[in-house]
């Protein structure tokens, strides 16, 4: 079992260490999203006998070789990964080959890497996690990278860069609530997205615990709780608004010092169609009608079947032997990509009650567009094709069993990057 631990209490640990000073941090990122292979747990990560997914991210260098700190940032907010780096190639069938972390890196690992060496990422999702509800959880994952060089890779994140620099004794100071220590002021950030922003300190592990206070206005160091919205430390999230001037203030915790800091700001994760959002949906507004959706993740594929009736009534005398002549049964399926899915529908006739003949008949009769806002909120828009009609139907849960299972599929920062 992989016990966590508190960044502070764990800080302390690592301060009893002599201070490494770096000047280079990268961040490598992806994102899960259910359609992985699977291995067992890799060498050095955790224990158990479960299949668990995995990405073989891709090469990376470093600039000059040296002793890094490798950190799985999001191990708390994100999906919670070990990560396993190897020389050259990385082969699942033979996973002790050309090994470079035999200890694997479950929260941070220091790692001797050297210069003109072409490393192997691979990340795999944690396994027997207790505090989450699914283990194969999907949404995006961070390791950072801290040392005497920097990273090249592919999956490298073009991290702000206000959020990283080096304080030194020449820089001003200010009395505020992080301390009375030296500040660095970024603004105005203008940021994209409005939600819930997920903070990271990463330098709190190898040398300096930073403080961030965010204003909606310059900072005045004589007035340092003027038009302050938040402040943080460690690991938190907060809410933001997109389109807003803020000033972002870093500087160390409590005391002047000199040395780096590093974190991570994070934009909250747009929403992903994941099985979690299968079940029962409808609108109230017209009960007795709705849809029953199916989410097949490893395919990113879902079946829809729409629960409705006819575009009249049906003349009276019309019929029937077991339900009811105005009933409509039409099904579709398509692709999903984030949280929209793109169907086309079907209408099937031609059978009878439980029996094989005659041969259902299927048509091709119209497209829908199902979009989730959330867990529990969303908009189905359709087009019937020959009949016509058109139009959108705005959708929840008729219950909300589900719900907890799909936020911990979906929950959780997005990839680090531009804000």
């Amino acid at each position: 079992m992989k016990f966590r631990i508190l960044v502070t209490a764990f800080a302390c640990a690592l301060f009893a260490l002599p201070a490494t000073v770096f000047a280079n941090d990268s961040v490598l990122t992806g994102k899960f999203d259910g359609s992985e292979s699977k291995t067992s747990a890799l060498p050095g990560t955790c224990e158990g006998s479960e299949l668990l997914a995995y990405q073989q991210v891709g090469t990376f260098q470093v600039s000059a070789s040296g002793l890094y700190t490798i950190l799985d940032a999001y191990n708390i907010f994100g999906v919670d990964v070990s990560a396993v780096i190897y020389v050259d190639n990385f082969d699942p069938a033979s996973p002790g080959s050309n090994l470079v972390t035999p200890n694997g890196v479950d929260v941070v690992e220091e790692v001797t890497l050297n210069a003109g060496v072409t490393y192997v990422l691979v990340v795999q999702v944690y396994c027997g996690n207790p505090d989450r509800v699914w283990i194969n959880q999907q949404g995006a994952w961070a390791v950072t990278f801290s040392g005497p060089g920097d990273v090249t890779s592919d999956s490298l994140a073009a991290v702000p860069e206000m959020t990283m620099g080096t304080f030194t004794s020449g820089d001003p100071t200010a009395d505020t609530e992080c301390g009375d220590s030296q500040y660095h002021e970024s603004g105005p950030v203008q940021l994209a997205t409005t939600g819930t922003y997920t903070y990271i300190d990463i330098s709190i592990y190898y040398d300096i615990d930073v403080c961030v206070q965010i204003y909606t206005a310059p900072f005045n160091p004589a007035a340092p709780e003027a038009n302050r919205v938040a402040i943080i430390d460690d690991e938190e999230t907060l809410e933001l608004e997109a389109g807003k001037d803020y000033y972002f203030v870093a500087q160390p915790l409590n005391v002047s010092t000199s040395g780096d800091y590093f974190y991570i700001l994070a934009a909250p994760a747009p929403f992903d169609i994941t099985f979690g959002s299968s079940g029962s949906w409808y609108n109230p507004d017209t009960t007795g009608q709705g849809f029953l959706i199916d989410v097949f993740d490893t395919s990113n594929l879902m079946f829809l079947a729409w629960f409705t009736y006819d575009l009249e009534r049906p003349a009276d005398g019309v019929p029937s032997m077991i339900g009811e002549p105005g009933h409509r049964w039409l099904t579709a399926l398509g692709s999903t990509v984030g949280g929209k899915a793109d169907l086309n529908i079907t209408v099937s006739s031609g059978m009878i009650f439980d029996s094989a003949q005659p041969p259902v008949s299927t048509e091709a009769n119209g497209t829908m567009t199902v979009e989730f806002f959330d867990c529990y909120f969303g908009r189905v828009t359709y087009d019937l094709g020959t009949s016509g009609r058109a139009g959108e139907i705005p959708i929840q849960r008729i219950v909300n069993d589900a719900g907890p299972i799909c936020e911990s599929l979906t929950q959780g920062p997005a990839m680090p990057g531009p804000l």
